[in-house]
């Protein structure tokens, strides 16, 4: 039932960026701001890949990862304004960026269309992080300053700001490496390259069920079922340093669109 009517809400919004679309089977661009493999590119694929029969209309997706995502967006403001560029984004490019770091686009540039979902960030580490919940996995950090890494969706995004809105409540100080996306960090954290990874739940639960890895705290105030395991701020006593990842479509208007 849920992806049926996640399904109908992005079709929805694929039919009010081709508004002005001229002929059937027109080739609509679906740009997904991160590197492939992550939860956000996976969510965005299957949208596409469902949509398009019901749209006659060919999605090509294509992922502009970069700073925080904020090179797809630009893309997509840059794009010609035919009604046939969309966007699947999480609120980082969006939300944070803007506000955080120079960008090439503004609020006149796209439309928002509709807001999918939303989920806490999760910290995951190695199984042999010596530590099994969120308490213990804070007070491990917080021994050793700047000693571990936590790797997360690029500079001053909110991955960034997610971990250091925990980070600083309790005093703790880790070093932030930047990537592309959920899909890069997962690997750097499975081959030692950060001590952390703080990403989206769908990509986390997935890997911690082959037990190579153990997701210690979620940063929402309420439990995730699918991770069991995870600490809530509300358990922490920080319910209100929450910090929710959302999914949403943004397009591209077409000139008529835009009168």
């Amino acid at each position: 039932m849920r992806k049926h009517k996640l399904l109908s809400a992005a079709l929805s919004a694929a039919l009010v960026c081709m508004a002005n679309a001229s002929a059937a089977k027109d080739v609509v661009d679906m740009i997904i701001p991160t590197a492939p493999g992550g939860g956000t590119d996976s969510l965005f694929r299957a949208i596409s890949r469902y949509a398009e029969p019901y749209l006659d209309a060919t999605i090509v997706v294509k992922n502009v990862g970069g700073a925080g995502g904020t090179i797809g967006i630009g893309q997509m403001a840059r794009a010609k304004p035919d009604g046939l560029t969309m966007a699947g984004v999480w609120m980082g490019p969006i939300t944070v960026a803007p506000h955080t770091v120079d960008t090439t686009y503004g609020l006149d540039d796209y439309i928002p269309v509709i807001q999918l979902d939303a989920a806490p960030y999760v910290l995951c580490v190695r199984s042999d992080f010596p530590a099994n919940d969120g308490k213990a996995f804070l007070d491990t950090l917080k021994s050793k300053p700047d000693q571990y890494t936590f790797g997360t969706d690029g500079v001053a995004g909110p991955g960034q700001l997610a971990a250091e809105r925990v980070f600083q409540s309790f005093g703790i100080k880790a070093r932030d490496v930047p990537y592309r996306g959920a899909g890069e960090i997962m690997p750097a954290l499975l081959g030692n390259v950060v001590d952390i990874y703080v990403g989206s739940v769908p990509l986390a639960v997935s890997m911690e069920k082959t037990g190579k890895i153990k997701c210690l705290l979620v940063t929402g105030a309420d439990p995730v079922k699918a991770l069991p395991r995870a600490t809530t701020l509300t358990e922490l006593g920080i319910p209100e340093k929450e910090t929710l990842l959302w999914h949403g479509m943004w397009c591209r208007p077409g000139r008529r669109m835009r009168q």
